[in-house]
């Protein structure tokens, strides 16, 4: 895009220096030379002259600026800049800017438009506003730690990823290495998708203990998770970043909570353009993906600043990789059970049901019910099967648009009953039903048959 910018003094020229880079190239008319000698001083492109004087403009090739930007403190000088325009281009678009709400109406000229001044302070400026605020906490956050001093970056006890990715950047940001600043966790991860994430991005996440949290003076920051989560006390916390709600009081150092965002690895991108980073292509792939499980693509709670670090994310991502950590390599056995359970598929009313029996991995089970969806008149997916002496029911759901209110609720629920992770990744869910399996076969599959029954009727009621 090629914009210019016609205005008096560098007012504009403040507003609009950082759109140069983004948007396009913005060249720039004032009324006098020290103003123009200002701004090229500065890097900026400008001429300058009588604004009201035909001439000025000719010295500018029209044909080649794709929108004129004016900003005329008097009234009639700005509408006589307009016309002028005009008449020198019947198809350059122009912005008029005014500094006061004044009740004026639209032009009859479809191509000039009539804007207050923040409206285009909005556009061009407010992301790099933000990046002000960001670079600030970045900051801070490098300010907490020494050269020398370890950090462990703590995660949950099932890390899914977005925090994965978080911890990630983390890393990055504060310019550490795997040695000195390991991401470590209680638990570890278990979902198969997770597993294929740090597998596939040979990310390596560590069993700590408690009493090893602090060891050799360590310091400990936090990433989509707050000490409250825990059982027990984790002494000194230096820093917290997430974007799930404060359910309790907790101290730390710094903590950077951004409830309105879907995910923490929004929070990271933020951080990491404010400082001028580009991330790798592992650390976007793994970022990238961290937003898309935690919002359910951009659908669950997520909001502006997520599209925007998604966009930014996506040309720098591997999509490939991500569909590699979204469809595990299925075990040749539990592709199998799949096919010898379609021959036992069972419709009533819109529910398909099936038992997969024994199986390896849980995770083939919703990809079981997502497939029940792909059948003509499935409105819900239900399946069991048995993995490692547990009966494990999973149900999918197809969610229309027009049910929105239904979708989220539905979500919701279902993220209640979910052991891998505290998000979905989909609009359907699973959990896993504790129970004693007998070690006959044939009893086994009783029992799932009589769970199958049993959730069958909860779908229909």
């Amino acid at each position: 895009m090629q914009y210019l910018a016609i205005c008096e003094d560098d007012l504009l020229f403040q507003f609009m220096r950082n759109a140069a880079r983004e948007q396009g190239e913005v060249r720039y008319v004032v009324q006098n030379e020290a103003v123009a000698r200002r701004i090229r001083r500065q890097g900026g492109k400008v001429r300058h002259g009588d604004l009201l004087k035909e001439d000025t403009y000719k010295k500018v090739t029209l044909r080649h600026i794709d929108q004129a930007i004016v900003f005329v403190r008097d009234a009639e000088d700005q509408e006589r800049v307009c016309r002028l325009l005009r008449a020198l281009d019947k198809s350059i678009s122009i912005v008029s800017l005014t500094s006061e709400k004044n009740g004026k109406k639209e032009s009859a000229d479809p191509l000039l438009r009539h804007l207050q001044l923040a409206d285009i302070f909005e556009e061009f400026c407010a992301t790099q506003l933000l990046d002000t605020l960001n670079i600030k906490k970045v900051e801070r956050i490098r300010s907490l730690f020494g050269d020398g001093e370890k950090i462990h970056i703590l995660l949950q006890h099932d890390p899914d990823p977005d925090a994965i990715g978080s911890a990630l950047a983390l890393r990055e940001l504060l310019g550490r290495n795997r040695p000195t600043t390991p991401i470590v966790t209680f638990g570890e991860v278990t979902r198969p998708e997770n597993v294929a994430m740090i597998r596939l991005l040979d990310i390596q996440i560590d069993r700590i203990t408690y009493d090893d949290l602090h060891k050799d003076g360590a310091r400990l920051a936090m990433v989509d998770v707050q000490p409250p989560y825990f059982d027990k006390p984790l002494g000194r916390v230096d820093l917290v970043v997430d974007h799930h709600p404060k359910r309790m009081a907790f101290k730390a150092r710094f903590a950077d909570l951004r409830t309105a965002y879907g995910a923490t690895s929004t929070i990271f991108t933020e951080y990491l353009r404010a400082a001028g980073m580009e991330p790798s292509q592992r650390l976007a792939t793994a970022l990238l993906y961290g937003i898309k499980t935690d919002t359910l693509f951009l659908v669950r709670g997520s909001n502006l600043a997520d599209l925007n670090a998604f966009n930014f994310l996506y040309p720098l991502a591997n999509k490939a990789m991500i569909s590699r950590i979204e469809r595990p390599a299925l075990p040749r056995e539990d592709l199998e059970a799949m096919g010898r359970a379609l021959s036992r598929l069972q419709i009533e009313n819109g529910v398909a049901v099936i038992h997969l029996g024994e199986i390896n991995r849980e995770d083939v089970i919703p990809q079981m019910a997502e497939f029940c969806l792909q059948i003509e008149g499935v409105e819900w997916g239900v399946v069991s099967g048995l993995v490692n002496n547990r009966v494990v029911l999973g149900a999918q759901r197809r969610l229309r648009q027009e049910r929105g209110r239904d979708h989220e609720a539905t979500i919701r629920r279902h993220r209640q009953r979910r052991r891998p992770s505290r998000h979905g990744e989909s609009g359907g869910a699973f959990g896993p039903v504790q129970r004693t399996v007998r070690r006959s076969q044939r009893e086994s599959h009783s029992r799932c048959d009589a769970a199958n029954d049993r959730r069958c009727q909860s779908v229909r009621a």
